[in-house]
């Protein structure tokens, strides 16, 4: 898994250096960071789908679309280039990328890629490889099996990255296959287009035991589905079928087992915004990262508090995630998570993000609390969901 991203002259932050941990918690006050933070792993990651040879790391693709070069770089630094790191427990990656056409460009040149293992450091220009460099047999495969494998683990885990983003297409009444002909595991679409085909192609398939329901003990993805499902929405039940001679796949839904199917336009957002989140975490690999923009979208706050559950119950599992959340539910789930012994409170990371002072030389602010074991909070700094109890004493009268 990844252990820490770094960031430097990248949007509003001169330098950031983010703990990472099987289950992320970044929230805090808009435009104060949160996105740009994973934003810089983002880019990584599309620009391996995008076959990483080119020596060009594109800004605008199927995950992110970041403008120009002059739109991301830092300016207050006052310097040229742009840093991109990755670090895992065996080994760190750092990317130096410069802007050549701030204006008009849609892409950075990738300078040069070092690679930090136990063993060694090494750094090669771009020349060598690209943003890639380092595929075995690649660059390090003289330096030792271990160093070569603990540098290809990161770059399988950026290329392998999930990204589920706020926006998700929730009322169709079809849906697409993915387009490429081996698609990367799990990968629901950043809108979550194709959660539908997974579930036609996975449904009969077993999970991980560990991520079983224990409403359920069939080990399906489909029944898996929807006994987490009904944890959000008591009763809910999701089938999809292949539309014949076609690349497009129906999805049903139902809120009772006695209903007729329907589909997601007759049932409302909520259940299929949730729905390609379960799909992903159900199918995805140990280690394999997932980035959630938003999982309590249209989501009762009951449900909001069982989808933090569902998403420390996944990361205690094997799968790493990273959301961003404003939601106090979604956090209070992840806490009772970790109260109730369902995921180490060691594995949970929360990152509180302020706004940025006004002076330009100041730094973006992120502040970090600690979870214990029965869920309690090290820190509350001022923004952090502390909201309700402020409107509360102000009806109240107390302030």
């Amino acid at each position: 898994m990844l252990t820490r991203l770094h960031v430097d002259n990248f949007k509003c932050f001169r330098a950031l250096s983010l703990p990472m941990a099987p289950l992320t918690v970044l929230t805090g006050f808009n435009a104060a960071g949160k996105s740009t933070s994973l934003q810089g792993a983002l880019i990584l990651s599309q620009a391996l789908r995008l076959g990483g040879q080119s020596g060009r790391l594109p800004l605008n693709g199927p995950l992110v679309k970041l403008g120009t070069p002059g739109e991301i770089l830092n300016d207050s630094s006052g310097q040229p280039e742009i840093g991109i790191g990755i670090e895992s427990e065996e080994s760190r990656l750092d990317w130096r990328l410069g802007t050549e056409d701030r204006s008009r460009g849609t892409s950075l040149q990738i300078l040069s890629m070092s690679a930090r293992t136990q063993d060694e450091t090494c750094t090669m220009p771009v020349a060598a490889g690209g943003l890639v460099g380092l595929t075995p047999p690649g660059m390090f495969s003289d330096k030792g099996p271990n160093s070569a494998l603990a540098i290809w683990s990161v770059i399988r885990s950026l290329g392998d990255a999930v990204f589920v983003s706020a926006v998700r297409t929730a009322m169709g009444d079809v849906f697409p296959m993915p387009d490429v002909p081996n698609p990367i595991h799990a990968d629901v679409g950043v809108q979550g287009e194709y959660a539908p085909w997974w579930l036609e192609r996975c449904g009969d398939l077993d999970v991980d035991s560990s991520r079983l329901n224990h409403a359920d003990p069939a080990q399906t993805v489909r029944r898996q589905w929807n006994a987490w499902a009904n944890t959000l929405f008591p009763g809910a039940e999701a089938n999809a079928r292949a539309v014949d001679r076609t690349t497009l796949v129906q999805l049903e839904l139902r809120n009772r087992i006695t209903d007729a199917w329907r589909r997601p336009a007759n049932i409302g957002y909520g259940l299929s915004y949730a729905f390609p989140i379960i799909i992903a975490a159900l199918l995805a690999r140990r280690g394999q990262l997932i980035i959630i923009d938003s999982p309590e979208a249209h989501l009762h706050p009951k449900a909001q508090s069982g989808m933090g559950f569902f998403l420390a119950k996944m990361a205690a599992a094997g799968v790493q995630l990273a959301i961003e959340t404003h939601s106090d539910h979604v956090l209070n789930g992840i806490r009772i998570a970790v109260q109730s012994g369902a995921i180490s409170s060691e594995n949970v990371a929360i990152h509180f993000f302020s706004p940025p002072p006004q002076m330009d030389t100041d730094p973006a602010q992120v502040t970090s609390p600690t979870i214990d074991s029965a869920g309690n909070l090290s820190d509350w700094p001022q923004g952090f969901f502390d909201q309700g109890e402020k409107d509360l004493a102000r009806l109240s009268g107390w302030i």
